[in-house]
């Protein structure tokens, strides 16, 4: 049985080619959000736009050292990198599809009168990391200038988790004040979240995830900084068992007259004397392994490695390199793809309808050259592959030899039976 007919079975015989299905034949009956649906959270919750929860709070803790470190880790490589709009793969290229892109990629150069493209991103990749960002655009209708796109305080931005996808009925709100809401639709703004959920309209940035371990950090630096700069002796002295309050007041008077100021060695007799430590002291007492271990648990939470974060301790040439890779992988590279899929499904697809053309950054994808020349030597030398079609996978124009269509073995047979090349 072929998938059509195993479809035709499943379906009760009413299958349809994609292209021939309507809105009116495909109507969802699930619900994303359902939490927001359950009883007891009011009449009417889910056509209400919601707020993304405690911005002043995140944008506070974004300017801490370590949330600052490790947002710049993943933010200024990506700003920094170049880009450009191509023809997609498998798209002919023509003198109008190269003008068409060269249009794009000046427009995305200078986005609005006030930013490049670089201060506009970094701005976007900023509120997307500590939790949500935007960009509002619009179509101008001049070939020269096709959009204009301004940065938007993502965390500002309020989401109506019922939208039912009718591009005439507004997706989000922005909040100008207690009367004062502006409504945008889908093809209006351009939302990034990271780790988006069918629990909430809202992504979770790595900020709310590191948010209580940046708090406890927080709490532990000011308790060991005021620790470090209070001149309270670490001790208590305990001056035995059989000692009287008369005693005690004379001693306090003796140290506070003859020793505390003189730089005089204290000597004094009695039974059982102590002295009892009350905090811990040295690196102990600023707590220095349990800041090192919150730091590594911030940079977990942005997907880096502790290196990355400062902490430098046991890492030699070969680590290094590997966290620096894994950083690149699992970090940055992720997170670009995010923005530049965004730019192309929203802007140039969905609101200019460039379907031919897409945004690309240069320099994403990292190569390898010499684990990738080890491959192709592989190839080679176990038959699998001749030289020209190496290059032809390569993209490389053939070699005009009839040496460059042998494999290894047939090479190697010729050269044994005297074939010169």
């Amino acid at each position: 049985m072929g998938v059509m007919d195993r479809m035709r079975s499943l379906f009760g015989g009413q299958v349809m080619p994609m292209s021939a299905a309507t809105s009116a034949d495909a109507q969802r009956k699930t619900d994303m959000y359902w939490r927001l649906a359950l009883p007891g959270l009011g009449a009417g919750t889910m056509q209400i736009h919601m707020p993304k929860p405690t911005p002043r709070n995140l944008r506070q803790f974004a300017r801490t050292p370590y949330a600052r470190r490790a947002i710049n880790a993943i933010k200024n490589p990506i700003a920094g990198m170049a880009f450009d709009v191509v023809p997609k793969p498998g798209v002919t290229i023509t003198d109008q599809i190269r003008l068409r892109a060269d249009a794009l990629k000046a427009a995305f150069n200078r986005p609005n009168p006030d930013d490049s493209f670089r201060s506009l991103i970094e701005q976007v990749m900023e509120d997307t990391l500590i939790g949500a960002g935007a960009i509002e655009q619009r179509q101008t209708g001049n070939a020269g200038q096709p959009f204009m796109l301004w940065p938007v305080d993502g965390l500002s931005i309020d989401v109506d988790p019922h939208w039912d996808g009718d591009p005439r009925a507004p997706r989000y709100a922005q909040g100008l004040g207690q009367a004062s809401t502006v409504s945008l639709r889908n093809d209006e703004l351009i939302y990034f979240r990271v780790n988006p959920t069918t629990y909430s309209p809202f992504g979770l940035g790595p900020l709310e995830v590191a948010f209580q371990s940046i708090a406890r950090q927080l709490a532990v630096a000011d308790y060991a900084g005021k620790l470090a700069a209070n001149a309270r002796p670490n001790v208590l002295l305990n001056l035995g068992t059989d000692i009287s309050a008369d005693q005690i007041q004379a001693f306090r008077g003796y140290w506070r007259n003859d020793i505390e100021g003189q730089g005089m060695m204290p000597i004094i007799g009695g039974n059982q004397v102590q002295a009892l430590p009350l905090t811990p002291e040295g690196d102990d007492a600023l707590f220095l392994s349990y800041q090192d271990w919150m730091v590594r648990e911030i940079a977990t939470c942005f997907d880096l490695s502790p290196q990355n974060m400062g902490l430098e301790r046991d890492i030699n040439r070969s680590t290094a390199d590997a966290a620096e890779t894994r950083d690149w992988d699992q970090a940055i590279r992720p997170f670009a793809s995010l923005i530049a899929a965004h730019l192309n499904r929203d802007l140039l697809h969905g609101l200019l309808g460039e379907e031919e053309l897409e945004f690309r950054w240069i320099g994403l994808d990292r190569i390898d050259e010499v684990a990738i020349s080890q491959i192709w030597d592989v190839y080679y030398r176990t038959n699998l592959m001749t030289p020209n079609e190496m290059r032809h996978r390569l993209g490389l124009p053939a070699l005009d030899s009839v040496w460059a269509d042998n494999l290894f073995a047939q090479t190697q047979q010729q050269l044994g039976a005297g074939v010169k090349p």
